[in-house]
């Protein structure tokens, strides 16, 4: 599966640079997106199940920091690339430099041993598609509902802070801040750079501190950072709150850590499908909208914002109060199959 969305993600990529109008544009960037963040959830269940319990912390949040560095080559690459003969085309193009890499990695990659022993141990792999699609129902049973609460919360609202505070930041900055495109170009540059180091610190805090207080932290200083971006005037400590910002969506990372460790190794992948990308994601979808709304009563999409990166804050309860402490214990310790 992973291998498989990788490559999904490759092509559809790749193809977006043929496309020849906006439908297709479109369509091509939507397969290609859902395959991107199927790799990045089925990444966090293979670290989790290989690696060692003391590095588990740090080997999603590294993978999932990658991104973010992704990002800033896309972007800072972009203006010499759009210069040649394809034109933006070619960002998409270079998007095949992965092709080798794939090809290699078809035979080395194997499947986690902790799925090879549980086939070995009489759970049956070799069921039929449909029904694995109807097991997923195994997840909502009454032993997995407090992880499943909990998972979805978390995902919920990791969701519903971060597309707030990611989506308006540049219409917050020119329209009720008077920014210029070009003090936004530098400031969004300079925030995923030095923001990067909340991805690297968030590793080693998710394994030396643990879960519990990571996740606290992160969220509480989510909240905070936010909200003093999104009301303050000063050039200065915008620019400096909205590093905060990037820096604190390492929250992603801590969330896929967390979720990735409480459920049993028989229903971990579709556990997480489920609390993520069917439940979680409504908050990216609801959050968006709900600072329309917002924006009209309260006159302002800064003060629209700030209300709603303000729910980070339940994350705090949610972490300290139904998750268990899963720092550097065994998976099998964790969630009785």
């Amino acid at each position: 599966m992973l291998l498989a969305v990788v490559s999904g993600y490759t092509l559809f990529t790749v193809a977006t640079a043929f496309s020849t109008g906006i439908y297709d544009f479109v369509a091509l960037q939507f397969i290609a997106r859902m395959f991107m963040v199927t790799e990045v959830g089925v990444g966090s269940i293979v670290l989790t199940e290989e690696l060692p319990a003391r590095y588990r912390g740090r080997a999603i949040s590294l993978m999932i920091g990658s991104g973010l560095l992704g990002g800033i080559i896309g972007s800072l690459s972009f203006p010499l690339l759009v210069e040649t003969r394809l034109g933006w085309r070619m960002l998409y193009v270079m998007g095949s430099i992965l092709f080798p890499l794939l090809v290699g990695c078809w035979k080395r990659i194997q499947e986690t041993r902790r799925w090879l022993d549980q086939a070995a141990q009489g759970h049956p792999q070799s069921k039929a598609f449909f029904q694995e699609l109807k097991e997923t129902l195994a997840v909502f049973q009454r032993k997995y509902r407090r992880s499943l609460f909990a998972g979805t919360a978390i995902w919920f609202l990791t969701n519903f802070w971060s597309s707030a505070v990611l989506f308006f930041f540049t219409y917050y900055a020119m329209q009720e801040r008077g920014w210029s495109p070009e003090m936004v170009g530098k400031t969004l540059t300079l925030a995923y750079i030095l923001g990067s180091a909340g991805y690297l610190l968030a590793g080693p805090l998710l394994d030396f501190a643990g879960r519990k207080i990571t996740a606290c932290l992160y969220f509480g200083l989510g909240g905070v950072s936010a909200a003093l971006c999104f009301q303050s005037e000063t050039y200065l400590l915008i620019a400096a709150s909205y590093v905060v910002v990037i820096a604190m969506n390492a929250v992603w990372a801590i969330s896929a850590t967390i979720t990735s460790e409480i459920f049993p190794t028989s229903i971990r992948a579709t556990a997480n499908a489920v609390v993520n990308n069917l439940l979680g994601r409504t908050g990216m979808v609801l959050a968006p909208a709900l600072v329309g709304i917002l924006s009209k009563s309260l006159g302002s999409v800064g003060d629209a914002v700030t209300l709603i990166a303000l729910v980070s804050f339940l994350c705090i309860p949610v972490v300290a109060f139904l998750l268990p402490e899963t720092k550097r214990q065994v998976l099998e310790d964790i969630a009785v199959s």
